[in-house]
């Protein structure tokens, strides 16, 4: 028989405007705090988590607007998947962490005053102040939101169970992407952030500048995921039997859809580096390494001699999430490239090698019957143990030994990793 549809996917235009009318006001909502993030910044999330430094402020009030903008889009689109519930799950999990925060900062502690510490009465009271009484509405209101959020994924989740389909559309896309692998790209540029701003004391140039710079970064490797995806396919590495990669093998997506996406994401990165080169003068740090990293990127499993097959994946790799890239980002947003910078962000790198040398090893068997000549087979099973460790432990004494040149007791956190 054919698929089951699901009761969750919007079939009239009265289910679409449903969900439009439960979550517009959340797309609203958040687009306004996009708008005016530096200013709710300091008079609402900062008094809200003090003593705590500014900085946890930005990143919370930034998790507030991904998570509540994303997730309700999430919902809003829910009606249009394949299944009418992948992207209501997820939607919905983004939401409930949105209202979670968001009601700690707007209302119970709002600008740093705590809602128990307004008055000595309770909501009911007649005495009960103007303020306590309206952040009483807002908080129950909160709280019922929750409450519809909850039975909506559990609604989703339970019916998940009892009629289990292919994976949906949204779902393949997300594959595509693999935006778990998104942490690689981004720690070590966390961590540089981290450096020049607390450590360094040095200003940045704008919330703008850096988000966007983010995002782009996230696209080149969007791109070299999407590439690498297709590339393994073409190859007959990844087969239905042994792909870890399940995106083309298991038909996720189509071939043509993700030379799309692949097209979008490169075009995205490329419009990035054109503006960079072009807002810092042609800084020649800026051009080659933007260039070098996309060139690596791209070159990674494509081309005539593709570098993951070649033994160079992780030199590749270092370089495009380490040096090369943690110069570049520095050089746009500085101007210069700091070394104790790249003494903190090096060990991080070592720790995503570590990463990609595990999936290397796990694939021996199957990159060795496609002809592949990655670091992991050239070391074979023992020597490719022994070397993940070292990229472990470099790891751990290169972050304890920036840290202690630079007078940074944080540093020891690292080995908790």
């Amino acid at each position: 028989g054919g698929q089951a549809v699901s009761l969750l996917k919007a079939k009239t235009a009265k289910d679409i405007l449903a969900r439009f009318c439960f979550v517009g006001i959340f797309i609203t909502e958040n687009v306004l705090h996009a708008i005016n993030f530096e200013l709710e910044v300091d008079n609402m999330v900062a008094p809200a988590v003090a003593p705590l430094p500014r900085e946890l402020a930005v990143s919370l009030h930034l998790v507030h607007i991904v998570f509540g903008l994303f997730g309700a889009v999430f919902v809003l689109i829910s009606g249009f998947d394949t299944a009418g519930r992948t992207a209501l799950t997820k939607g919905t999990s983004m939401m409930l962490v949105f209202m979670s925060t968001i009601t700690w900062t707007w209302w119970i502690n709002r600008q740093g005053v705590l809602y128990w510490n307004l008055d000595p009465y309770p909501f009911w009271d007649p005495r009960c102040s103007a303020e306590k009484r309206n952040r009483t509405v807002h908080i129950l209101k909160n709280i019922s939101i929750v409450g519809a959020l909850t039975i909506l994924q559990q609604m989703a989740k339970y019916e998940t169970e009892a009629l289990p389909v292919r994976p949906s559309f949204l779902e393949g896309l997300v594959t595509a992407l693999r935006p778990w692998s998104f942490a690689g790209t981004l720690g070590p540029q966390f961590v540089m952030l981290a450096v020049i701003r607390s450590l360094l004391k040095i200003e940045l140039p704008g919330y703008f500048a850096v988000f966007a710079l983010a995002l782009s970064i996230m696209a080149v490797q969007a791109t070299a995921n999407l590439v690498n995806s297709y590339r393994d396919f073409e190859k007959g590495i990844d087969t239905v039997e042994t792909a870890g990669d399940r995106t083309l093998v298991d038909g996720l997506v189509s071939k043509r859809t993700l030379k799309a996406l692949a097209a979008v994401s490169l075009l995205w990165w490329l419009s990035f580096f054109g503006w960079s080169v072009a807002a810092t003068n042609y800084n020649s740090t800026v051009l080659s390494m933007a260039a070098l990293g996309t060139f690596l990127a791209v070159g990674y499993t494509t081309g005539p001699a593709p570098l993951k097959y070649l033994g160079l994946g992780d030199l590749t790799v270092f370089i495009c999430f380490g040096p090369g890239v943690i110069s570049y980002s520095c050089a746009v947003l500085i101007g210069v490239v700091p070394w104790q910078v790249v003494a903190f962000t090096v060990p991080v790198t070592l720790y995503v090698i570590a990463i990609l040398h595990a999936n290397n090893y796990r694939d021996i068997e199957v990159d060795s019957r496609a002809g592949a000549r990655t670091v992991a087979i050239m070391l074979g099973k023992e020597g490719s143990l022994l070397y993940y460790y070292l990229l472990l432990g470099s790891a751990h004494l290169g972050a304890l030994l920036a840290g202690y040149a630079c007078s940074c007791i944080g540093a020891v956190a690292s080995l908790l990793v």
